[in-house]
């Protein structure tokens, strides 16, 4: 009788133990589905507000409607981001569902490659900044590039989970996801956009380096990667005839002077001079909202990628300090729904997704601060730029589905 009802007693504590699993699992789950909505939805509020300040100068003419362009990305990002967050992300690790989200991206590419080089289409494809890879329907400019990250992100996941559940080694796992970065950056290149290619690298470089990769094999790829730039560098320093050289290598060379020098020339080291000047003027605290002077066309296209010099002059460092918290915060709790989720597709998936948005932020402050070349990168959510703003909600609305799909 003792046995039975001892039985009935671990079976009830298991029970419990159960519930309380299931209780705590369901809390975490929940906890870290607000904490994204909330820090997404600050850091929507704070780049509108910073939009509105930045736009405002020109409230009188054509440029008071990029403030509401800007909310209207963000209303349409929420809705497609509400939209994918209901889709099982189970769905793209399909190999059909792969393989057309890889031919939808090249055909683009193509299609604008090709279209960039008849006259006629030239108002729908146009060249902004000597890059082709805009798609300008009406008054709306779309940069697929920027939407097929998060494809890319997909496609990259799917192989690497292959390669997790066939246990490749380090040249497997290389050989099933170096031609997809290869073939994705070739296309981008053709298209003269080096900063979004040099994204993509880093999307690629930080999946791998989440996987069972060799650890070596990474600090070999960096060192190689670091000295190579390096001495990339040296060589367009010592170049005689700088003027007679293409842009990029202007750039760096600018970039250069002024990080060794701190002298910016009055042409392509004048926005990063202009930026420094803000984020100088601003000092800890900053000047106050709506108070900043370089959005009166001191700092030129101020709403693009220099849109944080703006913030930086108007809140200064503390301010400064608060936005990248809130943004490391965004990739702390990706990270956390990557460690939770059970199946290797959903924990590449998530920690890419993160990796994506968190690389292009420390891009861009690097940008802004002189401290690496301009490469044309937006701040996510902040700056003017439709397709990115879209594409970052929708990546944020994935990460909602897979942590609601966890098991």
């Amino acid at each position: 009788m003792a046995t039975a009802e001892t039985k009935k007693l671990y079976l009830r504590q298991a029970e419990l133990e159960k519930e309380e699993q299931f209780y705590n699992k369901e809390r975490n789950r929940k906890a870290k589905n607000r904490s994204l909505v909330f820090v997404v939805l600050v850091l929507l509020l704070i780049s509108s507000l910073n939009m509105f300040s930045a736009s405002f100068y020109g409230i009188y003419s054509a440029d008071s409607k990029k403030f509401l362009y800007h909310i209207a990305y963000i209303v349409i990002g929420l809705i497609f981001g509400i939209i994918v967050s209901r889709i099982n992300y189970k769905i793209y690790n399909r190999n059909k569902f792969s393989g057309w989200l890889f031919l939808i991206s090249i055909g683009v590419f193509i299609s604008t490659i090709i279209g960039s080089k008849i006259p006629s289409l030239s108002g729908i494809i146009p060249r902004v900044n000597g890059a082709i890879g805009w798609i300008r329907i009406w008054k709306i400019s779309i940069q697929p590039a920027e939407f097929f990250k998060i494809f890319f992100v997909i496609i990259m996941a799917h192989f690497l989970e292959k390669c997790e559940k066939e246990n490749y080694n380090t040249k497997d796992i290389l050989l099933n996801t170096l031609p997809i970065f290869g073939i994705y950056s070739f296309f981008i290149l053709l298209q003269n956009d080096l900063g979004t290619a040099i994204h993509y690298f880093l999307i690629f470089i930080f999946m791998l380096f989440m996987s069972k990769i060799s650890f070596k094999l990474i600090i070999s790829l960096f060192s190689a990667s670091l000295v190579s730039v390096l001495g990339i560098f040296y060589y367009i320093f010592t170049l005689p005839n700088l003027a007679e050289k293409n842009y990029k290598i202007k750039r760096i060379a600018s970039f250069l002077n002024g990080i060794i020098y701190n002298k910016f020339d009055n042409s392509i080291g004048y926005q990063v001079g202009q930026s420094l000047a803000a984020f100088g003027s601003g000092g800890v605290v900053g000047k106050g909202y709506a108070n900043g002077v370089q959005k009166y066309s001191y700092l030129p296209e101020i709403r693009t990628d220099f849109i944080l010099a703006s913030f930086g002059e108007e809140f200064g460092f503390m301010g400064m300090f608060v936005l990248l918290v809130f943004f490391l915060l965004l990739f702390n709790i990706s990270r956390r729904i990557a460690m939770d989720t059970k199946d290797y597709f959903g924990k590449y998936l998530a920690i890419g997704l993160g990796g994506y948005v968190i690389t292009q932020v420390l891009i861009n402050i690097c940008v802004v601060l002189g401290l690496i070349p301009v490469f044309g990168i937006p701040m996510p959510l902040f700056s003017h730029g439709g397709t990115s703003i879209v594409a970052i909600i929708v990546a944020f609305g994935i990460l909602l589905n897979i942590n609601n799909n966890e098991n």
